[in-house]
């Protein structure tokens, strides 16, 4: 059930893929400590690293996009803040066993898609600005 990173999940930008493979390790810490019926500190202190790493990252991406005008940038935020009011809306929360699976793989597929659609939508523009 974890993530393994790949291919599809680079943008070709170093610092930006750096970053979404520490996302990747922190989700996947996340998901171990649920999988393995963690109890709610370690869960909440999980869940907290994982919403902290993700507020750096999305800081810092939208900043490389501002600085470089992309023009996708505002629906690239507003995907941005789905993510982090649902990562807010789970701090403090335990999910269920019927529900754990759901709640792991909306995570998981929020990762996948926006690492392999919207976020590889700005790897040549930035790269064509010169941005390695």
């Amino acid at each position: 059930m974890s993530l393994m990173w790949s291919y599809t999940c680079s943008v070709g930008i170093e610092a930006m893929d750096d970053q979404h493979a520490a996302l990747m390790d922190a989700l996947n810490e996340l998901i171990n400590a649920l999988s393995h019926g963690a109890d709610q500190a370690t869960v909440s202190s999980c869940l907290a690293h994982l919403t902290t790493l993700t507020e750096q990252h999305f800081a810092s991406e939208e900043r490389l996009m501002e600085r470089f005008e992309f023009p996708g940038l505002e629906r690239h935020r507003q995907e941005h803040r789905a993510l982090l009011e649902r990562l807010m809306d789970w701090q403090g929360k335990r999910p269920v066993a019927g529900y754990l699976s759901s709640w792991l793989e909306d995570l998981r597929s929020w990762f996948h898609s926006h690492t392999e659609g919207a976020d590889r939508e700005y790897g040549p523009w930035l790269r064509d600005r010169g941005v390695r």
